[in-house]
């Protein structure tokens, strides 16, 4: 009777071990998961890219929280189609008219922006604080520089294509989705953010050397560059 009362006493002690350990093991799991997203995001984002570029001019000419708000709505969509990646949505092989009109329209988005920024007139930097329309219409213009970006969804696919290779990494459970989701924001935000101080920083420095509309014939020049480099990729592919 003590003999199996002392083999049911180990048992509960055993199981709880196991138990706590693979508790302890999916925290660690997640935060791996979470950790690794984020760095690949980040550095993945380090190109400057239409979303950059327009967080960077916004940063100079207005000021770095509306920048902040533009930044907010690319990652928005950043996270959202590393989502649609984890539940397997594969658009474009399903609708390849999807990714065609998505192309055009973000180099046709690109091309606008880039026009209008190359001969907008000088405009004072906005100082006072932004109010909710601001916000929200800053925060539409980030999400419209990042919706059609037909590029976001494969990258993320292809990511977790990789991912797949190591249990470490492998998604399983929801949590893991939403760690996923989190990682890829999270770096794409710190990214956009570091470029957004930069040019907060270094603004009188910037134009110390650069006026103001010159700035923006620049900036300009840049847009039109990369609507130029989406539709020559979209060619050669």
């Amino acid at each position: 009777m003590g003999f199996s009362l002392n083999r049911t006493m180990d048992s509960h002690i055993i199981n709880g071990r196991t138990t706590y350990f693979s508790k302890n093991h999916s925290y660690l799991k997640t935060l791996i998961i979470y950790f690794a997203t984020a760095i690949i995001s980040y550095i993945a984002t380090i190109p400057p890219g239409p979303l950059s570029v327009f967080v960077i001019h916004t940063t100079l000419q207005k000021n770095i929280k509306i920048a902040l708000w533009v930044a907010l709505g690319g990652v928005f969509c950043e996270s959202t189609y590393a989502y649609l990646a984890t539940e397997g949505v594969v658009i474009f092989d399903k609708y390849p008219m999807v990714k065609f009109w998505m192309q055009w329209t973000i180099i046709g988005l690109l091309l606008i922006v880039g026009t209008i920024t190359f001969f907008q007139k000088t405009s004072k930097i906005e100082h006072e604080s932004i109010s909710i329309n601001g916000r929200l219409f800053s925060f539409l213009k980030g999400i419209s520089l990042s919706l059609f970006n037909p590029a976001l969804l494969p990258f993320w696919v292809v990511v977790l294509l990789s991912y797949q290779k190591y249990d470490y990494l492998k998604l399983v459970t929801f949590t893991d989705k939403i760690f996923f989701v989190l990682g890829a924001g999270t770096g794409t935000f710190l990214l956009v953010y570091s470029y957004a101080l930069i040019s907060h920083k270094k603004r009188n420095l910037i134009f110390k050397y650069l006026t103001d509309s010159r700035l923006n014939k620049i900036m300009g020049c840049i847009f039109i560059g990369l609507a130029v480099w989406q539709l020559i990729n979209m060619v050669l592919e």
